[in-house]
């Protein structure tokens, strides 16, 4: 098979564009740059550009931002869904020979089989949807284009015509995943709902997590999304003129299930909700398509988005109509299109979406129930109050000179209360154990729009005794009638329920009610998000899952031995913590030059990941709030450059965040939650204390490619949500045995205890890369990655087995000051009676830890050091075999005085743990 390269070198731009159908707008110039028209979606002016860059043809499409090379036209066309698929593509089209057999192919799911039988003539469609749904027939040929509308003329040989599932001519929709765009839904809409039993509708596939759109570039580049329930009511949006200003309408595929899908697809964008206006339900008394249109509006508000409702009750614009195509067959196609545009321009003006103020009394009972019971003193108030998309008016009613009732609107503040709900935050402990809560916290979170933040809501958490509080109100914008707002805001007091929620203050995977969940930045009420959380507002990187493949493929190649995919499979596996409960930090190394800056950066932008430089390392506050309320990993650069006293700052909340740590700080006490792993990178890691609870990674001298510039980010997002549907027991089972595997192959005795800590950091690490694999579906063994972890691990644990105690840390000082002649108290070099080669140093470990404690120049040092009193310093000197037995609590003559309590260490074994001194040439003789 000819690889991309190849295929750029055979394929000419120019020609697949022609090859797709796509129309040239002039000439190329000398460059042999010109211009197209989209080949996604009718466009009046050419708006798809071929250009060079570095020599080589590209393109882009300026609607929607998208472009690349000739794989991304056939997949941006949805001629393919991956790479993989579009280079078949392009030989299959191209009659391009496959040097090998080729990969065989993904297995088809039937939806997918469906798709293709109705995608075979989808020509017969247009007709019922022109003649009898009057859309527009430019429309309907879009969406064939795309690929989303087909037809079918199926018909059950079981089933007599009027049974249910007999089938007949039908209009087939096709759902497909915004990342991967694969299909994993199709519905049918029946001609004739009589023959099919009275069913007028059937769907194959995921209905619940599915959306409908004419096609995914449409809504990409639309500004205005409306959500309607079914396809026919989202084609008649793309009918009205808004259809050429930036409208796209989206169908939600029914009325139920709207928990299950993902709605951050709709962010940044202005979203209005237009779902059937039905009669009220004779059981429940609940309108269905009201009742979802509140669902929705919770969802999004809560995801900061605003959500606007067409105005179904004032007025008479929607008297005989039941959804958005009725416009269109009640009033034919160019008189529909008029008073469909009409109707979704007007919105519902009510102070709390989805309750109306007052209304005819006629219409009350058409109504059903309400969405919230308000009293009577406070409705005959309600009603008063009027908002735009981001401003909220007062109705003051008076007289006029003649004596008749003259209502004025009035200013009362620039943006609108889009929800005031009651949020209960789990504490921490539950949080990040999965136990029952018993902690919660109840705060109100106001969500606003404001017109200086446009279609991202803005969220502000109150404490209780803040919620009347003006100032915290007039940190959105101004308040111009302070005692109506007031009096606006005990009404929405009543509305607390709505949207009341339960959440966890905690970017990354965590537990909420004794489930895993993915909980991002805007799924969190910090009340100082600024300085509690560095991910507060942080959307995980989002994608198809072989964009993964793709960056595991890239990293393995950028460094030999798997040195970068260590890094990257530690900054994916720090969500493994909520399963596990505790997670290393990791340490990359090299020389000058070796390229760990290039790395670093990349990194960040493949993961999503915070690098902290120097300057925001300059308090201890500053750190806490760089590692605090998150799993996901985050960077700090070159801590040895920073104050000794920063340093072990820095070192001590590590040891912290290894596993988890509640802190609060400040009058209010705000708490922090010490967790997130950390990155250090430099060429010195001052973080000797740390080594049982760090893996390393070394790039010096292991350079291979530059990473490609167009490497498509990481899906974590994807990821993270994978995690969350595993069971913990699952996954402390795997890490079980990869620790046991790891630890048969370990360069450590089993009795050291320092180093099966190590060996357990690493078998997260390839727990983590085990579970990757399997959401990559890539074989364990790719690219020798466990190999090399293991040969990473073992040079790790048997370089720092002399480092891992604090007792060698201590004598490493104490041997520096006998060397300086600034260690006053007394010591004496003997030689060993038993060994006349080996020397012996006599020394009282009192005096050792009273020169660190009193020395004003090593004060610092022995702040920082874990072991402070001669008791345990002693205990760990015996227990490391450097102290023979009989030299033990012995007394010399030092200076012409009587020394007690002396202990003879043996400078031989101090040598095998690094540490040596300089011994006099004259020693006295052991007894």
């Amino acid at each position: 098979m000819a690889s991309i390269e190849q295929l750029k070198e055979h394929i000419d731009l120019h020609d697949l564009c022609e090859h797709l159908g796509m129309k040239r707008d002039g000439k190329m110039n000398g460059n042999r740059e010109a211009l197209y028209h989209s080949p996604v979606r009718d466009d009046k002016n050419a708006s798809f550009s071929v250009y060079r860059k570095k020599g080589e043809l590209r393109w882009k499409d300026h609607a929607t931002d998208e472009g690349g090379s000739i794989i991304d036209l056939v997949i941006y066309t949805d001629h393919a869904t991956d790479t993989g698929e579009a280079i078949r593509w392009l030989h299959k089209e191209y009659n391009i020979p496959f040097d090998k057999p080729d990969a065989p192919a993904r297995e088809r799911t039937r939806v997918e089989w469906l798709a293709d039988q109705v995608l075979g003539s989808p020509e017969e469609a247009i007709s019922y949807l022109v003649d009898e749904r009057r859309l527009s027939e430019e429309v309907v040929k879009q969406a064939i284009s795309a690929r989303t509308l087909g037809y079918s003329d199926y018909t059950s040989t079981g089933k007599q015509p009027g049974e249910k599932f007999h089938g007949g001519p039908a209009v087939a929709f096709i759902c497909r995943e915004f990342s991967s765009k694969r299909v994993t839904t199709v519905e049918y809409r029946y001609f004739d709902k009589e023959l099919n039993g009275g069913l007028k509708t059937h769907c194959h596939g995921e209905k619940g997590p599915a959306f409908w759109c004419l096609s995914h570039h449409h809504i990409k580049a639309a500004h205005t999304i409306v959500l309607v329930e079914s396809p026919i009511n989202a084609l008649s949006v793309h009918c009205t003129a808004l259809g050429e200003k930036g409208w796209a309408g989206l169908a939600t595929m029914g009325a139920s299930n709207l928990h299950e899908k993902d709605w951050s697809l709709l962010e940044g964008k202005r979203i209005i909700c237009a779902f059937d206006n039905d009669e009220p339900d004779k059981k429940t008394g609940y309108r269905a398509g009201a009742k979802a249109a509140w669902a929705v509006h919770e969802k999004l508000t809560a995801l900061n988005m605003p959500c606007l409702f067409v105005d179904q009750i004032t007025g008479n614009k929607w008297e005989g109509v039941n959804d958005l195509n009725d416009f269109l067959v009640n009033y034919g196609l160019e008189l529909g299109r008029n008073n469909l545009r009409s109707a979704l321009e007007e919105h519902e003006p009510w102070l709390v979406p989805g309750l109306p103020g007052k209304v005819e009394k006629d219409m009350v009972s058409s109504l059903g129930k309400t969405r919230l019971f308000l009293p009577a003193h406070d409705y005959s108030e309600y009603w008063k109050f009027r908002v735009k998309e981001d401003f909220t008016q007062h109705l003051k009613i008076g007289k006029d000179e003649d004596g008749n009732d003259q209502i004025t609107h009035q200013d009362l503040c620039g943006f609108r209360i889009a929800g005031l709900s009651r949020v209960s935050i789990q504490s921490a402990t539950a949080t990040m154990s999965g136990e029952k809560d018993a902690q919660p916290n109840t705060i109100f979170a106001a969500t606003v729009q404001t017109p200086r933040h446009g279609n991202r809501l803005q969220r502000r958490v109150f404490q209780d005794e803040q919620l009347h509080n003006p100032e915290q109100w007039k940190k959105f914008g101004p308040i111009y009638s302070p005692a109506r707002f007031s009096r606006m805001l005990n009404i929405m007091e009543r509305a607390t329920d709505i949207g009341a929620r339960d959440a966890i203050n905690f970017v990354g995977l965590a537990w909420r009610n004794g489930r895993p969940v993915m909980n991002e930045g805007p799924d969190c009420y910090f009340t100082e998000p600024d300085k509690q959380c560095p991910y507060h507002n942080l959307r995980f990187p989002s994608g198809p899952v072989f964009h993964g493949r793709q960056v595991v493929e890239a990293y393995q190649k950028t460094f030999h031995y798997n040195a970068a995919l260590i890094q990257l499979v530690w900054g994916l596996g720090a969500h493994l913590k909520a399963f596990l409960g505790f997670w290393p930090h990791s340490i990359l190394q090299s020389n000058k030059g070796a390229g760990k800056s290039t790395l670093v950066k990349r990194l960040e932008r493949t993961v999503g990941m915070t690098m902290f430089g120097g300057q925001s390392l300059q308090t201890e506050f500053r750190i806490l709030t760089s590692i605090s309320h998150t799993g996901h990993p985050v960077g700090w650069e070159e801590l040895s450059a920073r104050r000794q006293d920063i340093i072990d700052k820095a070192v001590g909340m590590l040891q912290e965040c290894y596993q988890f740590t509640v802190t609060r700080r400040g009058t209010d006490m705000t708490e922090y939650v010490q967790c997130a792993p950390v990155l250090l990178a430099g060429e010195d890691v001052p973080v000797q204390s740390l080594l049982g609870k760090v893996i390393r990674s070394d790039l010096s001298g292991r350079k291979g490619d530059m990473l490609p510039e167009d490497l498509p980010r990481f899906p974590v997002r994807e990821w993270v949500k994978w995690l969350s549907n595993l069971e913990r027991k699952n996954v402390r089972g795997l890490y079980e045995k990869c620790r046991l595997f790891l630890m048969e192959k370990s360069a450590a005795s089993g009795d050291d205890d320092g180093a099966n800590r190590m060996v357990g950091n690493y078998a997260a690490l390839y727990c983590a890369w085990r579970l990757l694999c399997e959401f990559l579906e890539l074989p364990s063994n790719q690219g020798d990655f466990p190999l090399d972890l293991l040969g990473t691990m073992n040079a790790h644990v048997t370089e720092s087995s002399a480092d891992r105690e604090p007792w060698v840390w201590i004598m490493e000082i104490i041997l520096g000051e006998i060397d300086a002649n600034n260690f006053k108290f007394p010591y004496k070099f003997e030689r060993n009676p038993n060994d006349p080669d080996e020397s012996l140093l006599f020394i009282r470990f009192t005096h050792i830890m009273q020169h660190l404690s009193t020395s004003s120049s090593l004060r610092a040092k022995f702040d920082a050091m874990p072991v402070k009193s001669a008791t345990v310093f002693a205990r760990q000197v015996k227990d490391a075999g450097v102290c023979p037995e009989p030299f033990r609590d012995k007394e010399r003559t030092i200076g012409s005085k009587r020394a007690t309590h002396l202990f003879g260490l043996s400078l031989t074994e101090l040598e095998r743990f690094g540490l040596s001194v300089s011994v006099p040439e004259v020693q006295e003789n052991g007894y």
